[in-house]
């Protein structure tokens, strides 16, 4: 075996003892597979055999028990082997050390499973094994042929069964119907996932629900309305979300998502010496003079002509009222704000970046970049796999801008092809138990119309059956002056909603951003096209 392929072994068995300490979930679905013989590494191959051992008895992983486990093991181990069983068990304990404190039971197994994606742990588990299977199957067939034993060679092989799938899977498949203590905890857990998975802020956050794990959300607009941005503003949150997400781009060029990336984490202009004007929230009674609890000491609106006047200042307290009625006054308008941002230079990127967010962005980021028409299924799970093997990484999140330009091997070339793209979207989303987010574009009615709805997607209508959440982005010209987008869902699996009913988005595209702040009304006059 060559050094590359020692050091990528040691990486793979690091990640399945990693699983094996702190995820019974990942336990329960290797059990059927786990062989001590697949591990080359000596020591790994103890500290798995404890963690399985561990699980068959009590039914769970052994997490923080390991450290008990190890002392336990110790007085039957040698130095040499005490020794550097310790430094593994260290430096797995770096990559998966959490702080459970003042949690119930209950709450702090759900923190400790969810340090992995247990599913994408098993799948990429599996293919391992079944590499080691074929490097035992090989090295036996070579050694029993030397030995001039030709028949228990072909024997060797004629009985060699390859692990499938199936054998990991087979077991949590099965779901206890007729046992209300698993239902009980199974509604728990969709509960718990459903809520605290991944949503956006504010109020579109509410408006699109929350997005859980398996879900594919996608966007739609005609072109240049800013579907790459919202894309970008996804990534922005995932990250500070800690969620690790890697976006793929076979759009633009690396520089291109570097600049847009660090924009939308820091505001920043062409022209820093220019006033910058960011729109904001405020209210048509604090503009007009009506309200007496106003902000603002000047009026800015009389007899429906705008007076701009530095002094002014914005108003919104009533939509964050817990008083309904209070609430229910508050006339949502939009004003422009004049404020300074520093130069889009690479000084004020490192200053910033630097203070905040490059432990966060090695963490829990991943960018690739491929040319258009390129990027296909295949190479996407390489991709994936790449980070796996390299740096133990896999994702929670898949960030793709955008699917109307993936490579796809097809026998159609009619809206059959477009249909397999989201199957695809839909494939890797299940497979990898990943959340997969991406934007597609609108049919030629979609450029004219005030609010997008179903009929307006590009292509395919059928794409539909293949999404958790489908949301179009309206912006009219004045819109996109003053920097508001609509956002208006479509299709919704499982979120309530009513085609037509908008979320407000404040946006400033020369500065990065993609979400300034949102507003939704649920009571507000559904507009006709």
């Amino acid at each position: 075996m060559s050094l590359q392929r020692e050091s990528i072994s040691v990486t793979e068995e690091k990640r399945i003892a990693l699983g094996l300490i702190v995820s019974t979930k990942f336990a329960q679905g290797i059990q059927n597979i786990y062989n001590e013989d697949y591990f080359t590494n000596t020591y790994l191959r103890i500290i798995s055999g404890w963690c399985m051992e561990y699980y068959l008895e009590f039914d769970k992983a052994p997490y923080t028990h390991i450290k008990d486990i190890f002392n336990d093991h110790s007085q039957n181990l040698d130095d040499t082997s005490v020794e550097l069983i310790g430094k593994l068990l260290i430096e797995l304990d770096n990559s998966y050390t959490i702080d459970v404190k003042g949690l119930s039971e209950v709450d702090r197994n759900d923190r400790i499973e969810q340090l992995i994606n247990y599913k994408y742990y098993m799948e990429l588990t599996l293919d391992y094994f079944q590499n080691r299977e074929l490097d035992i199957l090989v090295n036996n067939v070579a050694v029993l042929k030397e030995k001039g034993d030709s028949e228990l060679a072909a024997e060797e092989i004629k009985n060699f069964k390859l692990l499938s799938i199936g054998d990991i899977k087979s077991e949590n498949a099965y779901v206890k119907l007729h046992d209300m203590d698993v239902v009980s905890e199974l509604f728990r857990k969709r509960d718990e996932e459903e809520v605290n998975f991944f949503h956006m802020p504010g109020a579109l956050g509410k408006y699109l629900g929350n997005h859980k794990r398996g879900d594919v959300v996608g966007y739609f607009a005609p072109a240049k309305r800013g579907k790459t941005m919202v894309l970008v503003n996804s990534l922005v949150q995932a990250i500070i979300s800690k969620k690790k997400t890697l976006f793929f781009s076979i759009e633009m060029i690396d520089t291109e998502v570097m600049t847009r990336v660090f924009r939308a984490l820091h505001p920043m202009v062409d022209d820093p010496e220019e006033d910058h004007y960011f729109p904001v929230f405020d209210c048509l009674h604090n503009q007009n003079g009506d309200c007496v609890d106003r902000e603002s000491e000047v009026v800015v609106i009389d007899n429906d002509d705008f007076m701009d006047d530095p002094k002014h200042k914005p108003c919104d307290k009533c939509r964050f009222d817990p008083n309904k009625k209070i609430q229910s006054k508050y006339k949502c308008v939009v004003y422009q704000q004049a404020i300074k941002r520093p130069k889009d230079d690479f000084y004020e990127v490192e200053k910033f970046f630097k203070k905040r967010f490059q432990k966060m962005f090695k963490k829990y980021c991943r960018v690739v970049c491929h040319p258009k028409y390129t990027l296909t299924y295949d190479q996407m799970r390489a991709d994936m796999d790449y980070q796996w093997k390299k740096y133990a990484w896999n994702a929670d999140i898949i960030i793709l801008d955008y699917i109307d330009i993936l490579a796809i091997d097809s026998k159609f070339d009619d809206y059959r092809l477009e249909d397999e793209r989201w199957k695809l979207l839909a494939k890797i989303a299940g497979e990898t138990n990943t959340l997969m987010i991406t934007v597609t574009q609108a049919n030629k009615a979609g450029h004219t119309t005030g609010t997008l709805d179903s009929t307006h997607q590009g292509g395919f209508y059928g794409k539909n059956r293949h999404v958790n959440l489908m949301c179009g982005l309206n912006q009219t010209a004045e819109e996109k002056v003053q920097g508001i987008m609509e956002f208006g869902i479509t299709e919704a699996r499982s979120h309530p909603f009513i085609q037509g009913r908008t979320c407000t988005v404040l946006q400033s595209f020369s500065a990065g951003q993609a979400h300034l702040d949102s507003y939704y009304n649920p009571f507000q006059v559904i507009k006709q096209n």
